[in-house]
């Protein structure tokens, strides 16, 4: 039996198994055709029939340099195993790229069943069904996330005696934000009674901001108490704050360190907002704009914030009590609080309630209705300017939050201009704040 896994950082660039459900000529393009997987329009050649199974990998993924070189995918022949073919893969990044043909914005590759063979690998592809996933098979890495690289400065790689650092976090009380799914691959977790929110997605960095139960520092009088079994309150409520990825300040003995541009912008909004938090509130929100030396957090979206200035909007709370048990705030429940205690949410809320209510100029019903509140919502929120921002760029699409008690179910529905743009800078190498930071 084979072993299909998925690597952490890499769950929304997992490989899929598809069946190609439709094909779709391309105007004054001969040799390729248009198909459409997870809401995504593919490009592939002129021989692909309806009905059989692929795999696809959506821009952004990374390829394994093996699965590259065995099947003929890069750029430059001398690479490849057929020295005489050649594909379109770089050698440098090996990322699937999207792309714009003939007008069509073509997210993503799909590659035949038959590519996994040539790896070697102890599996047949007529095992493989739809809706299977993967980054890894056998433990032999197929493909991942791609992130830019960051030319490092030399800093972090000083010599020198490193202190034992002590954690001060107390288990299950402060909780990263994890990855966000696609829609268009989750559609049919959504059912048309199910209560939703509508928000606007912005292109920022994350920040984790909670009031939590953190370890004391004992003093040596406290220390030589609990020596003779006297109770001593070792706990306090005390912030939290970390990126998406990295709590800044876990330690008690902490190293000074720098962040992502040699500043500290979560800390700083951290200090901003962190008297606004209950105990036991975990605030979950986007920074936008600039650090306050004037870095973009992301290129052109300043959010109408002049240079040095940022926004922060919230977009989840959570409440954990001292056993770890979640529950998270409705929607609704967060537009109340921050209107009360002044924090941005309100105006990109753009909508709650029922899938059949929004959908009510259709029937909810039959095979395709899914389809067309896909449909709908890329009409209404995708491919159109950010309204929010003073210069020209796409906007990035919307999240859809299904609400539950006990576990936060969101998804994002990408613009694909926005998706195009994020291929065409990966290519450039500009540098993410999101996907590169400080393990410090």
């Amino acid at each position: 039996n084979m072993r299909l896994e998925v690597k952490e950082n890499s769950k929304n660039y997992a490989c899929s198994v598809v069946e190609i459900k439709n094909l779709f000529p391309i105007e004054g393009a001969d040799n390729v055709l248009r198909t459409v997987v997870n809401g995504n329009n593919v490009v592939v050649p002129k021989t692909t029939e309806v009905g059989s199974k692929m795999l696809y990998f959506v821009s952004g993924t990374k390829l394994s340099a093996e699965y590259c070189r065995v099947n003929n995918l890069y750029d430059k022949e001398e690479n490849n195993l057929d020295t005489t073919k050649r594909g379109f893969i770089s050698f440098k990044n090996r990322r699937v790229k999207c792309l714009r043909l003939r007008g069509v914005i073509s997210d993503g590759m799909l590659m035949p069943l038959s590519s996994l063979s040539s790896m070697n690998l102890p599996l047949s592809t007529q095992t493989m069904e739809v809706g299977n996933e993967f980054t890894d098979i056998d433990g032999v890495s197929i493909c991942e996330k791609y992130i830019v690289p960051v030319r490092n400065s030399g800093e972090n790689n000083k010599k020198g005696k490193q202190s034992v650092k002590i954690s001060r976090l107390v288990d299950n009380q402060f909780y990263l934000h994890g990855d966000t799914s696609n829609l268009r691959k989750n559609m049919d977790k959504i059912n048309p009674d199910d209560i939703i929110g509508i928000h606007y997605k912005k292109h920022g960095t994350s920040i984790v901001i909670g009031n939590v139960q953190v370890k004391r520092e004992l003093s040596w009088v406290e220390k030589l108490a609990k020596r003779f079994n006297v109770k001593v309150d070792e706990t306090k409520y005390d912030i939290v704050y970390s990126s998406r990825k990295v709590i800044k300040n876990q330690y008690l003995n902490p190293a000074k360190g720098e962040g992502f541009y040699g500043e500290d912008i979560w800390g700083v909004v951290a200090k901003e907002v962190s008297h606004k938090i209950p105990k036991n509130w975990t605030l979950y929100g986007e920074i936008l704009g600039y650090t306050e030396s004037g870095s973009a957090i992301q290129g052109k979206y300043d959010y109408g914030c002049k240079v040095g200035e940022h926004k922060v909007y919230i977009y989840k709370i959570s409440v954990v009590n001292t056993d770890g048990n979640v529950i998270f705030l409705t929607d609704r429940q967060i537009e109340e609080y921050c209107e009360k205690v002044g924090l941005l949410y309100k105006d990109t809320f753009i909508y709650y309630g029922t899938i059949r209510n929004y959908m009510d100029m259709y029937f909810i019903e039959g095979d395709n209705w899914r389809e067309e509140v896909l449909k709908t919502l890329e009409k209404n929120y995708n491919e159109k300017d950010c309204y929010m921002c003073t210069t020209k760029v796409p906007e990035e699409g919307i999240i859809v939050r299904v609400e539950k008690l006990e576990q936060y179910e969101a998804y994002k529905l990408k613009s694909k201009r926005f998706l195009l743009m994020e291929s065409e800078e990966q290519e450039k190498e500009v540098s993410n704040i999101e996907d590169n930071q400080d393990e410090s």
